[in-house]
């Protein structure tokens, strides 16, 4: 029986290791949303795996990961990989080496990106303060008595503004209060979607409800990328259910799921597995031509799959350099 690891098998595996590296980078050009996360981490396991963690070619690949992370606007993924990746080749290259210089290029564009979306909340929850302040909003924020099974309350958030938190323990699988409002039709529910601050529930590709006319109080409950909560549509009956056990004074979260295809909207949970934003993460389909050149340098690629090798264009769009680094 032949070892696992022969050297031809290793070959095999480096071969697999650039392949799937530039592979991933050739659908990271074209705008692909979902393919090039998967080849990355493929090939970063393998390439760990041969060489090490804190080989170059590890960081090769932490480098275009992070930067394929940044052009989806998930910049808290992106910046401990830029990190590890500057950390290995300042160790393995030098202090002055062109690879060292690119990744810390990038990793500065995302501090700047990090920066800019940082001040952003700060003006929000600015304004969110003044609101909370006002006793006319704080009277806005209430829950009608009588209609949840379960015990609830209105009360400041961590993540935005006010929330609803269970005064009482809840079992998995339960509903706990329904989703009220008033019936729109789509053209209504257009119109008003242009609002600050809006409390939409989309029923079907026709009506919605909107929750700040006659809701429950359920319409005041927060977005997390970790939920605890789910909506449970009948015709057109909504409930707030349970997916898992909620503790006394915890606060009840839904994650929103907004349409990958309109704007994205930051989200602010704070969740380890927090995707940055409250859309949906686009499939297979590629990404928006306009995202990648608001956040990253326009780039294309021609990859001969034979010999694999990979040549790069980069340019510059509005000040912006983000630089693939390429095995």
């Amino acid at each position: 029986m032949k070892p696992p690891h022969t050297s031809k098998n290793l070959e095999k595996l480096r071969d697999a290791a650039v392949r799937f590296h530039n592979r991933a980078t050739k659908y990271h050009a074209q705008g692909e949303a979902v393919r090039p996360e998967r080849l990355y981490l493929r090939a970063l396991q393998l390439q760990q795996m041969l060489c090490g963690p804190e080989h170059p070619e590890v960081a090769h690949t932490l480098n275009n990961l992070a930067l394929y992370y940044k052009a989806l606007g998930r910049l808290a993924e992106a910046r401990p990989l830029y990190e590890r990746a500057l950390a290995i080749f300042r160790t393995t290259q030098g202090a002055s080496h062109d690879n060292t210089a690119a990744t810390l290029f990038n990793l500065a564009e995302l501090l700047k990106a990090q920066a800019k979306e940082m001040e952003q909340r700060a003006r929000q929850t600015e304004r969110d303060a003044r609101e909370m302040a006002d006793a006319r909003h704080t009277a806005e924020a209430t829950l009608r008595q009588g209609l949840g099974r379960y015990r609830l309350r209105v009360g400041p958030s961590r993540i935005h503004r006010f929330g609803i938190f269970a005064e009482e323990s809840i079992a998995p699988g339960r509903k706990i209060i329904p989703y009220l409002g008033e019936f729109i039709s789509r053209r209504e529910r257009v119109r008003r979607s242009s609002g600050a601050r809006t409390y939409l529930l989309r029923l079907d590709s026709y009506w919605s409800i909107d929750g700040s006319t006659g809701g429950s109080g359920a319409e005041l409950i927060n977005h997390s990328c970790e939920p605890n909560c789910r909506f449970h549509v009948r015709g057109k009956s909504v409930w707030v259910v349970s997916l898992r056990k909620i503790h006394r004074g915890e606060e009840l979260l839904i994650d929103y799921k907004f349409s990958y295809r309109i704007p994205a909207v930051p989200c602010f949970c704070g969740t380890p597995t927090c995707r940055g934003m409250i859309n949906t993460r686009r499939p297979l389909n590629r990404i928006s031509r306009d995202i990648l050149l608001d956040r990253v340098s326009t780039h294309c690629v021609s990859v001969n799959e034979r010999s694999l090798n990979m040549k790069v264009k980069t340019g510059v769009k509005a000040g912006l350099k983000a630089t693939p680094i390429l095995m």
